[in-house]
C-alpha cells in the first residue's frame, strides 16, 4: 500500500494552487489545505484522483496556536492501493463532510464530542460517546488525565473523626459527575426526532445487542421507520490514557478494546510504533506472531457463529462452537498465561519463546478442525430457516463500503477485496499463501459464508506458520533486545546488569521517538484496526488515535434496519459483529 504519489499531489497542487500543500514524512504523505477550500480538495479528491473511500477522521490539538485544532481525513483509493492525509486548520469549526461521506457522520460526531469542534451542515451533532449537557471536551490538551474535580467529597481523615471543617487534604476523594435520570432523558430525546407511533429502547443490557449498546427504533406497527445507536457505556478513554503513558506501556490496554481477538489487537499497535521507532523484527517473532493472529481470527469467528447462530435459535452450534474455541484458548493460555487479554507481544517480538508442545498442540488443532468446519455447514449453511432470516436481509453495496468506511469480512461480502494482509502486508503474511474470500450480495447470509471461509483460510496460514517454525532453530532470537526502545527479555533482566539498566530506563524515562506520524492497521477479525501516532519527540505519543473497525461497520446498522422488523435487527447485528470494548474505547 502506497501513500499519495508526487504525481498526483502535482496535480492537485496546480488545481487549487496555495490554498493546498503537499507534504511528505518517512511513513506517510499527505495534503495541507486552508479551511474556506477544505470541502472542494475532499470532493477533488474523492471523484477526480480516486480517493473514494473513507478511512477516518479525527483531530489533533495544539492549545498554543490561534487555530487550535487541526483536523485529519484519511482516505484510500482502492484502485490504485493508494491512502492520503488531508489536514486542515480551524478555531473551532469546519464544513461537514457527510454528503461526500456519510460514513464520517459518526467520525463528526465524536470531533465534536471529544474536541468541541463544530461541524456546519451536520444533519445531528450530538455527542458520541458523552451524554448531553456534559460541558468538557476530554481529549483537548487543558482537560486533566482524571477529569474535572467538580464534586468533592470530605477526606478519609475526616470522615473517621467526624470533622469536615476545615478541610483536610490528605486523602481528599474527588469525583467527575456522573450523568443523571435527566441527562440521559435528554440524551435520549436529542438522538431521535420522533416521527411514527411508538419509540422501543433496545438495549443496552439485551443479550442480542452483543454488548452494552443502546438502540432507539422509531416504530410503525413492526417496521423501523428511523434509527438511532447511542454509545458510550465502556468508554474509559483510551487515547487520552495513551498521551500520558510510554508507548511499550499502552499495549496491556488495546486488549481491553476487541476483547475477542487480543493478539490481533496488539499486533496492529506494535506494528504501528515499530514503524515509528525503526524496529526490526526477528524471522521467528514475525511467523509467531502470524500463527496466533490466525488462531485468533478463528477464536473470534466461532464465538461470532455461535452467538449469531443462538441469536436465530440454533443452539446446537453455540455449543460445538466452543468446542472447538476452548482448544485455541487452551493453546494461547499455555503461551501467554491468560486465555482472554493476553499482552503476549512487544515491540521488537513476543514476550515469550513458544512454549513446549505448542506446535504439536497446534497441528492436532489443524488436523481435527475441517471436520468441525463441516458440522457447521450441515447444522447452517442450507438450513431453511437459517436461509429465511439471512437471505436478503441487510445487503451492503459496494458503494456503501466506500462511503461508510467498511472493513472486513463486511466489506469483503460485498465483493470488496479488502484485506490488509495481502494489501499492506505485515508480520509474516507476505511469506505465506491464502485467498481472501468475496460475496456476491451483500446480505446477512454472504457475510456469513465469507467468515466460514475466512476460518479455512485461516488454518492454511497456521498450518504454513507451523511448518516454518519447524525448520528454525529453537534458539532463534524471538524479540529484537538490541534496539534501544525494547524491553529485554525477563530472564535476562534477571542475569545481565546491562539488561537490567536498560529495563530501568525504559520503565522511567521511555524511549523517545522521532519527530513526525506514522499510521498502520492491521486486518482484525472485524475490519481495519488502525491507529494514528503523532509524535512531537518524547518517549510518549503527542496523540495517538485508534480507528476501529467496529465502528465504522457499526455506523450503516441504522440506514439498514430502515423499513425493516425487530427480527431482523437481531440477524443484521450479529453479522456486524461489532465488539463494544473497541467502538468505545
Amino acid at each position: 500500500m502506497r501513500w499519495l504519489s508526487e504525481e498526483k499531489a502535482r496535480r492537485v497542487e496546480k488545481r487549487f494552487g496555495e490554498a493546498v500543500a503537499y507534504y511528505r514524512t518517512e511513513h506517510t504523505a499527505g495534503l495541507k489545505v486552508k479551511k474556506e477550500q477544505l470541502k472542494e480538495l475532499l470532493r477533488y479528491l474523492k471523484e477526480r484522483e480516486g480517493f473514494k473511500q473513507f478511512v477516518d477522521l479525527t483531530c489533533l490539538d495544539y492549545p498554543e496556536r490561534k487555530e487550535r485544532f487541526e483536523a485529519v481525513y484519511l482516505l484510500y483509493d482502492p484502485d490504485e492501493n493508494e491512502r492520503v492525509v488531508v489536514k486542515s486548520s480551524t478555531d473551532g469549526t469546519l464544513p461537514t463532510v457527510t454528503d461526500l461521506w456519510p460514513g464520517a457522520k459518526w467520525a463528526e460526531r465524536e470531533a465534536y464530542d471529544m474536541f468541541g469542534v463544530t461541524f456546519e451542515g451536520h444533519e445531528n451533532l450530538r455527542r458520541m460517546f458523552l451524554w448531553e449537557g456534559y460541558e468538557h471536551h476530554p481529549l483537548r490538551k487543558d482537560f486533566p488525565l482524571g477529569g474535572y474535580k467538580e464534586v468533592e467529597l470530605p477526606s478519609l481523615t475526616e470522615l473517621l473523626h467526624g470533622r469536615t471543617d476545615p478541610p483536610s487534604h490528605d486523602f481528599e476523594l474527588a469525583h467527575t459527575r456522573l450523568p443523571t435520570l435527566e441527562d440521559l432523558e435528554r440524551t435520549e430525546k436529542a438522538r431521535l426526532k420522533k416521527k411514527a407511533e411508538l419509540v422501543l429502547n433496545w438495549g443496552p443490557l439485551h443479550p442480542g445487542t452483543h454488548g452494552t449498546i443502546w438502540f432507539l427504533f422509531d416504530l410503525e406497527g413492526e417496521k423501523v421507520v428511523q434509527c438511532d445507536v447511542i454509545l458510550g457505556q465502556l468508554h474509559r478513554g483510551m487515547e487520552k490514557i495513551a498521551e500520558n503513558l510510554h508507548y511499550f506501556q499502552f499495549l496491556p490496554y488495546t486488549d481491553r478494546m476487541d476483547y475477542l481477538s487480543a493478539v490481533c489487537n496488539e499486533l496492529a499497535y506494535v506494528e504501528t510504533v515499530e514503524r515509528l521507532l525503526g524496529v526490526e523484527v526477528p524471522e521467528k517473532a514475525r511467523y509467531i506472531r502470524t500463527l496466533f493472529a490466525e488462531l485468533q481470527r478463528i477464536n473470534s469467528h466461532l464465538l461470532w457463529l455461535g452467538t449469531g447462530a443462538l441469536d436465530l435459535g440454533a443452539l446446537t452450534v453455540f455449543l460445538y462452537a466452543f468446542r472447538e474455541r476452548e482448544k485455541i484458548m487452551d493453546i494461547l493460555e499455555g503461551n501467554a498465561g491468560y486465555r482472554l487479554t493476553t499482552c503476549f507481544l512487544r515491540i521488537g517480538g513476543v514476550h515469550y519463546d513458544l512454549a513446549e508442545g505448542t506446535l504439536e498442540a497446534v497441528k492436532q488443532f489443524i488436523k481435527t478442525f475441517p471436520e468441525s468446519l463441516k458440522e457447521y455447514h450441515a447444522l447452517l449453511t442450507r438450513n431453511r430457516i437459517w436461509l429465511r432470516r439471512t437471505k436478503g436481509v441487510g445487503v451492503i453495496t459496494k458503494e456503501d463500503v466506500y462511503a461508510y468506511g467498511l472493513t472486513g469480512p463486511v466489506a469483503r461480502a460485498s465483493g470488496v477485496p479488502y484485506d490488509l494482509r495481502k494489501l499492506q502486508p505485515y508480520a509474516a503474511y507476505d511469506e505465506v499463501e491464502f485467498d481472501v474470500p468475496v460475496g456476491e450480495v451483500g446480505d446477512v447470509y454472504d457475510r456469513y459464508l465469507v467468515r466460514m471461509e475466512e476460518m479455512r483460510q485461516s488454518l492454511r496460514i497456521v498450518e504454513q506458520c507451523v511448518s516454518k517454525l519447524e525448520k528454525l532453530p529453537k534458539d532463534a532470537p524471538y524479540v529484537n533486545k538490541e534496539h534501544p526502545a525494547v524491553m529485554p527479555p525477563r530472564e535476562d533482566v534477571y542475569n545481565a546488569l546491562e539488561d537490567m539498566v536498560k529495563t530501568f530506563r525504559l520503565v522511567v524515562h521511555g524511549e523517545p521517538a522521532p519527530e513526525g506520524e506514522v499510521y498502520f492497521a492491521g486486518e482484525n477479525p472485524r475490519g481495519e484496526l488502525g491507529f494514528f501516532v503523532f509524535s512531537k519527540g518524547d518517549g510518549k505519543p503527542y496523540r495517538l488515535r485508534i480507528r476501529s473497525g467496529a465502528l465504522y461497520n457499526l455506523s450503516i446498522f441504522p440506514k439498514l434496519i430502515e423499513g425493516r422488523t425487530i427480527a431482523d435487527a437481531i440477524a443484521l447485528l450479529g453479522s456486524l459483529d461489532p465488539v463494544v470494548g473497541e467502538t468505545d474505547r
